[in-house]
């Protein structure tokens, strides 16, 4: 597979978008705090649905369709198990590592799983940004636009959280609210 056309460049999201889902899961489940639980855990939810978002547009280019707009492709009704999903074509000749030591449970290994999803978040940026800049196609570019805008929400969000967890070594800001909160 030619990993620069669309279906290569979609069939790469989709890998990244499902370590994703599994990387922030597996944290979730060791997260010092029930706040950064929380947090991971609706990242995941996030990248289900870009994984859904993926997946439909693959099929619909599969299928010879053209690129559908994003409400076709999220209303698309696609099976999906986004822990092991069963994903089409064959996988990226350089997978991206997932994350997946045994972690105790701490505020440091918080810190390091932050660390790993901004250079994640980073990667699908970038991939994102070279399928828009790749192609001519409205829905393309507006899927790959929403993709974009959303890694970067993400890598925000984790650098907002890694900056504060380093600089104040807790989940809880000086009147025991979770700093993320509103």
């Amino acid at each position: 597979m030619d990993w620069n056309t669309p279906k290569g460049i979609l069939r790469r999201g989709m890998s990244l978008e499902r370590d994703g889902y599994r990387f922030y899961t597996q944290v979730a489940e060791r997260a010092s705090s029930e706040r950064g639980k929380e947090m991971f855990l609706d990242l995941a939810a996030q990248e289900k649905d870009h994984l859904h978002l993926l997946l439909a547009e693959y099929q619909a280019l599969e299928e010879g369709r053209p690129w559908l707009s994003y409400k076709e492709a999220m209303a698309a009704d696609i099976p999906l198990d986004p822990a092991a999903p069963d994903l089409p074509g064959e996988e990226p000749p350089d997978p991206y590592p997932v994350f997946t030591p045994d972690r105790e449970v701490s505020l440091e290994n918080d810190i390091a799983a932050l660390e790993y999803g901004l250079d994640t978040e980073r990667i699908s940026r970038e991939l994102y940004a070279q399928g828009a800049d790749a192609t001519d196609d409205a829905h393309a570019k507006a899927a790959y636009a929403f993709l974009v805008h959303q890694e970067e929400k993400h890598y925000q969000l984790l650098q907002n959280t890694h900056e504060y967890l380093t600089q104040n070594e807790t989940w809880w800001d000086s009147e025991e609210y979770p700093f993320f909160t509103g």
